[in-house]
């Protein structure tokens, strides 16, 4: 019969392929949550580190009870299967015990322009090649989220992509054809904070994703004109002489 240890290797040199490629192990956030958080208790559980297993699950509270795919699910399309974003919550925990190692740890001097993404993001769009030029090969890649990891052990920092299928019909072949963008585009980022919300930071994609194209009617930026507000003002009173228009807003 085989030991303990035994398993314990077995599972350890799973869970790279686990969070490298997600979706071959799970169809949605809660699924992932159930092998990631399944497989963590079962590996603390051997090597007696209850009360650490104890600490993250205090830590991932913060999501909410719906789970760590719940603020996803809220802030975009409670359609979406969010698997990645779970993994990647999950791949820094288990780094964090020891259970996962990364391609790259970022020094202090590498880790200081990541301390500045909202500045560096603004109100524009870009791409996940722009990440790596700016930023270096990532951490970890999960799906098709990329993470940075501070070599001093502190909080990560993710960059999720999102790409919408796209089904062409080809001809002569009567069909449809689905195909991704090989260079997504950035939906947001999540940075260290006290909670989801505050550390989340939108890309224009993002804004739009969440908000509609008129995002910038509710949600004012901070380089909005002069006029910008003006107009946005006057749609706003609009609206609330409009009965039609009287429907809650995040």
């Amino acid at each position: 019969m085989r030991s303990s240890e035994d398993l314990k290797q077995r599972w350890l040199a799973e869970a790279p392929r686990v969070f490298t490629r997600p979706g071959m192990y799970a169809l949605s956030g809660p699924e992932m949550e159930t092998v990631a958080g399944d497989r963590l208790r079962d590996l603390c559980y051997l090597d007696e580190r209850d009360d650490e297993y104890e600490h993250v699950r205090e830590s991932l509270r913060r999501y909410g009870k719906l789970g760590v795919h719940g603020p996803f699910a809220a802030i975009f399309d409670v359609e979406g299967r969010y698997t990645d974003e779970v993994a990647s919550v999950y791949a820094e925990v288990y780094h964090r015990l020891g259970y996962l190692a990364v391609e790259r740890l970022l020094d202090p001097d590498e880790w200081l322009p990541l301390t500045r993404l909202r500045e560096w993001v603004g109100e524009r769009d870009m791409r996940r090649s722009e990440v790596e030029a700016a930023f270096g090969a990532p951490s970890l890649r999960v799906g098709s989220v990329c993470c940075y990891a501070p070599a001093d052990g502190g909080q990560w920092v993710f960059f999720d992509c999102w790409d919408q299928v796209t089904l062409r019909y080809a001809p002569g072949e009567g069909r449809f054809e689905g195909g991704f963008d090989r260079d997504p585009l950035v939906r947001d980022i999540r940075v260290p904070a006290k909670d989801f919300e505050d550390g989340l930071v939108l890309t224009l994609y993002g804004r739009v994703l969440r908000w509609g194209p008129g995002w910038w009617i509710h949600h004012p930026s901070e380089t909005q004109t002069d006029e910008q507000s003006a107009i946005a003002e006057q749609l706003r009173q609009i609206e609330s002489i409009d009965p039609s228009q009287r429907y809650p807003r995040n």
